[in-house]
């Protein structure tokens, strides 16, 4: 079988190639991507990995490479720009699908090609990375050891000296600023990302006590579809350093996050691309700053009844967000290759992902620095 990793050259889908290569999956993967200079140099000493230039404005390239393949992984950002024409052609041309799509409202709009994925029998699950991804498998796991679930919160906090795609401020200022959505008493409701919802959450070492703030996020819009009864779904996180949030806010107060062009020395700029490419330089500047942690800490908190009696699920990792978003996407397109995935239609990673086996999977990986669990309930006698 033959599997194709649309970014495949960047800093996501270069490490989906690892993994994927890596496997006993695939006899064959394609990295394709626009930079042909460092798509090649992927491939080097790899012998069942090949480039293949791929240009994600044009659907015919895109068509072209995913007529000789059985799965894609799509790493190409920003999702909101080009999840959506690219789904549609995996679709189409009846080729089975994973993406790490992290926005929000792309996430909506995928969904929205559920009906036509079932009738070409095509397999698709949508936003399969760390946040997305991870997050809604365990929150699926927990459920499922309850009788009823009533919240369910995902903390995310990363440092800054990461290193990260050129799509990522776009998703970042996309994602963590402005209206975003959120899920309260059964209700969708908008907050203020980065300014709502302050919370203290005590993560995983290094990173310890952060206060953390509203920001949008896919599970808010996925999880009230999958987990029935569910009242509260939000995402909380923060950076480190925390001036980082300061910074943003500040920018946005701006009004830099707008679209429309302004002329600058005779040239249209859009507020959105110069901000996006100042954040870019920001971060390198201030990721020398000490202190800083490397890598990134998610947590899951998932809170219910069983058997009448409350109950509180907590799972927590630590890691890079490279492989922490790149491995699960990889790891779902071989479960899908090897039939452990098989639902025709678009589902996120709760609706389809088989639970226990995907999380012990990643931790067969190494994705994770360190795992933790815990268990909270209300006990009348031991």
């Amino acid at each position: 079988m033959r599997a194709a990793v649309l970014g495949g050259a960047g800093v996501m889908g270069s490490y989906a190639v690892e993994v994927l290569s890596r496997g006993k999956i695939f006899s064959d993967v394609v990295v394709a991507d626009i930079n042909e200079e460092r798509g090649r140099k992927i491939c080097d000493g790899k012998d069942n990995v090949e480039f293949v230039r791929m240009d994600a404005t044009d659907m015919n390239s895109i068509t072209g490479i995913m007529k000789n393949v059985d799965v894609v992984v799509n790493c190409v950002g920003p999702f909101y720009k080009f999840a959506s024409p690219i789904l549609k052609a995996a679709i189409q041309n009846g080729v089975d699908y994973v993406d790490i799509c992290d926005d929000y409202d792309a996430t909506e709009e995928l969904l929205g090609m559920d009906e036509m994925a079932k009738k070409e029998g095509v397999t698709c699950v949508i936003g399969l990375g760390a946040s997305p991804g991870i997050t809604n498998v365990a929150a699926s796991y927990a459920s499922q050891h309850l009788s009823e679930v009533e919240s369910i919160g995902v903390y995310v906090t990363r440092g800054i000296k990461e290193e990260a795609g050129g799509a990522i401020p776009y998703h970042m200022l996309h994602c963590w600023l402005g209206e975003i959505p959120v899920y309260i008493e059964g209700e969708r409701r908008r907050a203020r990302g980065l300014v709502d919802g302050q919370e203290w959450v005590n993560f995983p070492e290094p990173f310890g006590m952060a206060s953390v703030y509203y920001f949008g996020h896919p599970e808010t819009v996925t999880l009230p579809r999958y987990i029935k009864g569910v009242k509260n779904v939000y995402c909380k996180g923060t950076f480190f350093p925390s001036q980082f949030r300061d910074i943003l806010l500040n920018l946005q107060s701006l009004g830099l996050l707008s679209t429309e062009p302004v002329m600058v020395n005779g040239k249209e700029i859009a507020p959105l691309d110069f901000l996006a490419a100042y954040v870019g330089k920001m971060v390198g500047g201030m990721a020398q700053m000490p202190d800083i942690p490397e890598g990134g800490a998610v947590m899951v908190k998932v809170r219910g009844n069983k058997d009448g009696m409350p109950m509180e699920y907590i799972f927590s990792g630590i890691a890079r967000m490279r492989e922490a978003t790149a491995t699960p996407a990889a790891v779902g397109g071989e479960m899908i290759a090897d039939g452990k995935i098989k639902m025709p239609g678009v589902n996120a990673p709760e609706g389809c992902v088989p639970a226990k086996d995907f999380l012990n999977r990643l931790m067969e990986e190494g994705t994770f620095g360190g795992v933790w669990r815990s268990m909270r309930e209300r006990v009348e006698r031991l």
